[in-house]
């Protein structure tokens, strides 16, 4: 038992988690900050529960849709459902499970937290099988993760004020910026495969190019928040590591000629959890210190 739930978690990447996550809990605490509802700790942990459903669904309809394109890659044929490790029965019960989560905890949230999540899965679901059929699916991924925070201000507060719509574009801005860093790694077996990726269909360069114009997005939406809600010098701190941490996960790929995909996996993980984690740590500084 021990071991299938292991590797469950390594299917989903649970560890990923912390890339988005983050900032749902920054809408959380602006919906706070701005007093529009009374907080405790069972919406927090709703509002959890329901964000780690939708993206355990997420990962196993991936999973099941790429399975035999995994296994044809050498670089993802020891996922779990091409390795054997797991059935694809058993992978897609995991996915009715995750949303039976989603809809118990936006429904406990608000109901139209329920009713809206119905659209959600369909669009975080649709992912998938978007890199069949067009280069796009990078922005799609983005903003199938951006939704969380609009998810999080419809089951708190029932209202989309301009955070809202801020934070979503900073943080599908943010996924799809690193989505396609992380498939330059592919870019020769998607051709091969006939998938699109911005990388196997314009070029290394060109998305190396996009991922940095998206990243500068991501960076100028984290400074429209701190002068949009009149925030703190803390909060402002922050904004700039987490500036430089961008800077520096693109200076470590490199471009052209310099170009070190083996870099990749180090710049994916560590600097984006560390974006991610900066992010809300510095805003929940800023929010309960006074400078």
């Amino acid at each position: 038992m021990l071991k299938t739930s292991l590797l469950f978690g390594r299917m989903i990447k649970f560890s990923h988690t912390i890339f988005a996550l983050p900032f749902a809990l920054v809408a959380v605490l602006f919906i706070w900050q701005a007093k529009e509802i009374h907080l405790n700790v069972y919406k927090v942990i709703y509002i959890i529960l329901a964000f780690t459903g939708m993206r355990s669904f997420a990962m196993a309809v991936n999973r099941i849709a790429d399975a035999k394109i995994d296994k044809q890659n050498p670089r993802t044929a020891n996922r779990e459902i091409p390795a054997g490790k797991l059935t694809t029965n058993q992978v897609i019960i995991f996915a009715c499970l995750s949303l039976i989560t989603i809809w118990i905890f936006a429904y406990l949230l608000h109901p139209l937290a329920f009713y809206l999540s119905f659209p959600a899965i369909l669009i975080v679901g649709g992912y998938s099988y978007s890199k069949r059929y067009t280069w796009l699916c990078h922005i799609w991924l983005g903003v199938a993760i951006g939704m969380a925070p609009l998810g999080v201000y419809i089951a708190l507060s029932q209202k989309l004020p301009i955070e809202a719509w801020i934070l979503f574009i900073t943080l599908s801005s943010y996924i799809a910026g690193f989505d396609i860093l992380y498939s330059l790694q592919d870019a020769q077996f998607d051709r091969k495969m006939k998938l699109y990726s911005i990388p196997a269909s314009l070029g290394e360069n060109k998305a190396l190019f996009i991922s940095a114009l998206l990243h500068l997005i991501t960076i100028t939406g984290i400074f429209y928040l701190y002068i949009h809600l009149n925030l703190k010098n803390i909060y402002l701190a922050g904004s700039i590591i987490i500036a430089l941490l961008i800077s520096a996960e693109h200076l470590i790929v490199g471009w052209g000629k310099n170009l070190k995909k083996e870099k990749i996996p180090l710049a994916f993980f560590h600097f984006n959890s560390a974006v991610s984690i900066s992010f809300f740590l510095f805003t929940l500084l800023d929010i309960l210190i006074v400078l």
